[in-house]
């Protein structure tokens, strides 16, 4: 597998910088996030602070991971270690002739990459909150008026999460909270396993450690479906990772009343599970939008929570 390093250049502006891949090459004449080979002895900060000045003429001063990606052409398996550079110096051009831009993250879907460079694209849209409908929030009629005054308040990545009801009653009810985030644009992760989820065409699904397993034994994960993960440990965060998990939920960060029995991990803890992963982590566990600041200085790509939204 040709191991490669990309880096996500990001300016002042929040935009990325995105080059043009010359036509005589693998995948030639697409858009990609800039980056290359790994030499003999090379880490990936290293392979990219030496790509990036061979091609783009500038030094970089800071960066840090972000998501890893493995991915299989008919020709070629690549693992893309992506970094995010957010200082540099040097005014960036094309030193060897490429034409470069930057765009926009909300705009990066108007051009054509690599299909390995999709997922980098995906994470990069993640928004930071994550809220949660949970049944303790109460019945069927108090989840959905919860999701209508979520989406209201412009979240537009939300999980469903209902564990007691009965397998009609949970269809029923998701597949409302489907057709309602369809409607307003919303990408809602479901609880449940694949079978369910795809019984009732969702979109994306959240999954437990254990719906992991089954796909990690029995490789149940359909194409096209998109998963987040829950991970309470390292070893966990890297099963996630492993299977093509866009983000994961790292908990409990601190107590909270859904699960008042569970040692939080504590912000030190979960620093230093979050900032080794290989995928975005949000926190979870007695946090809510408040808790943005504190969270994303700790490794947090962003927040989940239940009452806390």
């Amino acid at each position: 597998m040709l191991k490669v390093a990309v880096g996500v250049i990001k300016n002042e502006r929040g935009e990325v910088l995105i080059s043009k891949r010359a036509n005589d090459v693998h995948q030639g004449g697409l858009w990609e996030f800039p980056g290359g080979k790994h030499e003999e002895g090379e880490d990936t900060s290293q392979a990219l602070e030496r790509e990036l000045r061979e091609e783009l003429n500038i030094s970089v001063q800071a960066s840090t991971p972000f998501v890893e990606i493995k991915h299989c052409y008919s020709d070629v398996s690549v693992h893309l270690d992506v970094h995010i550079v957010e200082k540099f110096e040097g005014e960036a051009c094309g030193m060897e002739g490429q034409l470069i831009k930057w765009v926009a993250i909300s705009a990066l879907e108007e051009h054509s990459f690599p299909a390995a460079n999709v997922a980098i694209i995906d994470a990069l849209k993640l928004p930071q909150y994550y809220p949660i409908v949970d049944e303790c929030i109460g019945d069927e009629q108090l989840m959905l008026e919860h999701l209508k005054r979520l989406i209201a308040a412009g979240y537009t990545m939300i999980q469903l999460r209902v564990k007691s009801f009965s397998k009609e009653r949970f269809k029923k009810l998701a597949r409302r909270a489907i057709e309602l985030c369809e409607e307003n644009e919303v990408r809602l992760f479901v609880n449940t396993d694949i079978a369910m989820a795809l019984e009732i065409n969702a979109r994306a699904v959240h999954l437990s450690v254990k719906e992991m397993m089954k796909i990690k034994n029995q490789s149940l994960l359909p194409k096209g479906l998109i998963f987040a993960a829950s991970c309470h440990n390292k070893k966990e965060l890297c099963l996630a990772k492993e299977l093509g998990a866009l983000f994961a939920v790292l908990s409990p960060v601190c107590k909270s009343q859904t699960h008042p029995d569970a040692q939080p991990l504590g912000w030190e803890r979960f620093k230093g599970l979050a900032e080794s992963s290989a995928i975005p982590v949000f926190a979870l566990g007695g946090l809510g939008p408040d808790d943005m600041d504190k969270a994303q200085s700790n490794g947090a790509h962003g927040v989940a929570g239940i009452r806390g939204f």
